[in-house]
Parts: C-alpha cells; sequence; structure tokens
C-alpha cells in the first residue's frame, strides 16, 4: 500500500475511535430492555394476596422479579424498576400519587390495575388528570345505573372481556379468546360485530367511567355486562387502555377484582404483556 494511502487509513482509524469514544461517553444506559428476563416491577399495593398471585405467575411466565410494598413501605427510588404496578382499593396518599406521577413522567411504566381507579381517588389532586378519567356521580355509585349515567359498580357478577385491538401485543400475546359476542364500541357512531372476547366470572365492573383527555388513549378492551337490577345492557370500551405520559406509559386494565382473576391466564398474561410490551409492537 502506497505511503500516502497509509496514512489517510490511519487518520481515518483515529478519528473513528475517537468519534466512537466521544458517543461512549455522552451515551445514557438505558433500564434493562422491557420484556427481558430479570425485569424488576414494584407492585404498591393494599391488598397483598391478590398480588401474591400476580407475582407468582408473572415469575413463572416471564422471569418478572417482583417487589410487594404497601404505601408506607414505599421504597423512595422507584428509578431501577422497569415498571410499576399500582393495586390500591381504599384511599391513595399524596406521596404515592406525586411518585406514581413523577416515575411515569420520567419514563417510567405505570401499570394501572383494577380499583387503582376507583371512587376513593375522587379526592385526590393530580391523579385523576394525569389518567385522563372521569367517575361522574361516584357519591352514587352503589346505585344501579343506566349507560351514560353515573359511575356505578358491582361485585360478583359475570361479564364479558372484549378484544377491540386482536392484533395488539397487550390483547394478543399468549393470550387465548376462546369465545365470539355481539358488540357494539361506544365510541359512536359504531355498528354492532362479533368480537372475540371471554367470560369472567364473578367479576366487578367499573360502568360510566368517563375518558377526559379526548383521543390521546389507545384503547384495547371493552367489557358487556347485564345489569339484572334495571335492565341495562353496558357495552363500553373502558375495560383496557394505555396513554403515552411525559416520557412514560400508563396502562390501565379494569381486570383484577379478586384472586382467582389474577389466576385466569388470560389476565394474567395481559398483566404480563402490559409490563414486556414496548412502544410499536
Amino acid at each position: 500500500m502506497p505511503m500516502r494511502s497509509r496514512a489517510l487509513l490511519t487518520i481515518l482509524i483515529v478519528l473513528t475511535l475517537t468519534m466512537c469514544t466521544a458517543a461512549e461517553r455522552n451515551f445514557e444506559l438505558p433500564r434493562a430492555p422491557q420484556g427481558s428476563k430479570g425485569a424488576k416491577v414494584l407492585i404498591v399495593m393494599d391488598e397483598r394476596e391478590q398480588m401474591e398471585a400476580l407475582a407468582k405467575y408473572l415469575k413463572a411466565k416471564g422471569g418478572v422479579q417482583s417487589t410487594i410494598v404497601d404505601q408506607k413501605s414505599a421504597p423512595q427510588d422507584w428509578s431501577s424498576f422497569d415498571a410499576v404496578i399500582g393495586y390500591v382499593h381504599g384511599a391513595l396518599q399524596e406521596t404515592t400519587e406525586l411518585k406514581i406521577i413523577d416515575y411515569t413522567k420520567k419514563g417510567g411504566r405505570y401499570v394501572c390495575l383494577h380499583h387503582s381507579i376507583s371512587s376513593d381517588k375522587t379526592e385526590n389532586k393530580f391523579y385523576f388528570d394525569f389518567l385522563g378519567v372521569r367517575l361522574p356521580g361516584a357519591e352514587k355509585s352503589r346505585e344501579p345505573a343506566q349507560p351514560d349515567g353515573h359511575y356505578a359498580w358491582r361485585h360478583d357478577v359475570d361479564m364479558a372481556v372484549v378484544n377491540l385491538i386482536p392484533g395488539h401485543y397487550i390483547t394478543t400475546n399468549g393470550v387465548t379468546w376462546p369465545e365470539k359476542t355481539s358488540y357494539r364500541p361506544s365510541d359512536s357512531p359504531s355498528a354492532t360485530g362479533d368480537y372475540l372476547a371471554f367470560t369472567l366470572k364473578q367479576a366487578e365492573p367499573y360502568m360510566n367511567v368517563q375518558f377526559s383527555d379526548g383521543r390521546e388513549k389507545t384503547v384495547l378492551l371493552g367489557f358487556k355486562y347485564l345489569d339484572d337490577r334495571n335492565g341495562a345492557l353496558y357495552m363500553q370500551d373502558r375495560e383496557g387502555w394505555l396513554k403515552p405520559s411525559g416520557k412514560g406509559w400508563i396502562v390501565y386494565l379494569q381486570m383484577g377484582h379478586s384472586t382467582h382473576e389474577f389466576e385466569h391466564p388470560a389476565v394474567a398474561q395481559m398483566v404480563l404483556n402490559a409490563v414486556t410490551w414496548r412502544s410499536g409492537q
């Protein structure tokens, strides 16, 4: 090789090494990839039995390591966790509320389960705005309602969980949908069609939850429930959704009233999928 060519090659190699070194110095190491073995989740809860059943599934099926704490025992620093799962039935303490919001907006994944959206949270200053939901007339929640009426709940009833986006990772990866049901999406005007579904026994539907953030959410799941007290048929696109928040994501799954629901493979798998999902899947 001519001397001049060797000199040019040497200069190019030095420049390349210098650029790589500079890039390495400025490169911020990301968290462990979502879905990798050894992913870590923090579960903040006030009902341990259900979360122990969930943690057992996450470990067995996804290799996910779970740390289960109540609100008083939650660590100060959540940055080492790949996701935070919220399962708080009662009051959400302001310190927990602010930690959830801060963690998510800085790039975390908040997986909000079942009664982590419930009437007890209407007293919080920031939480429902963060989630983009409203519970109208929550003070009447024990009373039967009509669709588009006041917020209501009823436990220990059977309902259908409906897959509104069959191609999405959260609703599809490892999840079996053995039934079809006639369903009309509540995003009117919509046409009735046949949708993949499964029946959840002794469940607790939350009726008439309102979205307050326009089209920010991607709706994943609906529910279908006939209230035999007043004949009201609910078909509402509120069983599962996701939305961006700051640099992070919120995933909500309404299922999870009792331990047996987290032992249901479709329910538990969708929680695992919510933890391991990556944007674009």
